[in-house]
């Protein structure tokens, strides 16, 4: 494998990268015979990944991590394999960086305007646990564990990367991405059940799921259990409009490592949410992500430990008022409270 002659100056310019090596050469020489295969079944799908446009190849390898076991399914769909091709030059010591990297997909969203992203995950502090990764035949280990993040709130490893060819590069991956689906599908498939029937009874499933873009924070089922007192089945569905409307950004799809300490957005019923980063852990008006990236056909959803309330925490004289994230059923009933009256 050669290097080609290139400038001083254009390496510091993070060039593109040319080897005598090509793609489908590479992934053979590195254990993704079966991706390579994938590629090839699909003029179009080949014409693509072959293109200047795709700079950066994520591949699934013949086996898994642990078992030995063939991953790679019978076929991949077009859409699955567009979304492992992208068209920036990303290398492991940018995906390693906390919080992690978007890379847009050559998989195009209608809905989005945009293509679809793959979300690199590293160093996030949530309650959730990072699988273990192995050694491959070629490439560099991650540093750190690294993991992105595609449909359905599925996630892959990052097994190894950096693997050069005449193209770009080459990281290895565990598993397909998935292909993002509608926010109901997406709730569904999650276990967001709480969330899912609150949604369908306020009248908004199908706001979301036609919306052009939008982030929402999603709250777990158990930071809605708490709240049940107040948010349940009898509540109209005019109330709950307004509280879950308090949880989405139109317009923004907000992936992670794009929400910066002290950024704020408004919200789809005008109040403002802010966020916060403490220890490598994300909080938005005071209350923790707790899972991050799930994405949708139209946007990005984060899960939550508390409901969101319409304002900060105010003294009045009499006393204080309640601060985001603290006594969740209570701030639920001062939220119905500030935007009813």
């Amino acid at each position: 494998m050669k290097l080609s002659i290139i400038s001083s100056f254009s390496i510091l310019a993070f060039p593109a990268i040319t080897y005598a090596v090509s793609l489908i050469d590479a992934l053979n020489a590195n254990g993704a015979t079966s991706f390579a295969k994938q590629i090839q079944a699909n003029p179009d799908i080949l014409a693509l990944y072959t293109s200047p446009s795709v700079q950066t190849v994520y591949a699934v390898p013949d086996t898994s991590i642990g078992n030995g076991t063939l991953r790679l399914r019978a076929t991949a769909n077009p859409q699955q394999l567009a979304l492992h091709a992208s068209g920036q030059l990303t290398r492991l010591e940018t995906l390693n960086a906390f919080p992690g990297h978007v890379s847009q997909s050559k998989l195009p969203s209608p809905q989005l305007q945009q293509s679809q992203a793959v979300v690199s995950q590293s160093g996030i502090s949530t309650n959730t646990s990072v699988s273990s990764h192995r050694r491959s035949t070629g490439g560099t280990l991650p540093s750190t564990p690294v993991s992105f993040a595609s449909g359905l709130g599925n996630t892959v490893n990052v097994v190894s990367g950096d693997i050069a060819y005449d193209g770009g590069l080459i990281h290895i991956v565990d598993d397909l991405f998935t292909v993002p689906v509608s926010l109901s599908e997406t709730i569904s498939s999650t276990g967001l059940s709480s969330l899912q029937g609150l949604l369908s009874q306020a009248n908004l499933s199908s706001t979301f799921n036609n919306a052009n873009s939008f982030t929402l924070f999603t709250p777990s089922n158990a930071a809605l259990a708490a709240a049940a007192n107040t948010i349940n089945s009898t509540t109209s569905p005019a109330v709950l409009q307004k509280v879950l409307q308090n949880h989405a950004i139109s317009n923004f799809v907000g992936y992670l490592p794009d929400l910066v300490d002290g950024a704020s957005y408004t919200t789809l019923s005008g109040n403002t949410l802010t966020i916060s980063v403490k220890n490598k852990a994300y909080f938005v008006n005071g209350v923790q992500i707790i899972s991050t990236n799930t994405i949708t056909a139209n946007g990005v959803a984060h899960v939550i430990n508390g409901i969101l309330t319409p304002g900060p925490a105010v003294f009045t004289g009499a006393g204080w008022a309640l601060r985001p994230g603290y006594g969740v059923a209570a701030a639920v009933v001062a939220a119905l409270l500030v935007q009813l009256v």
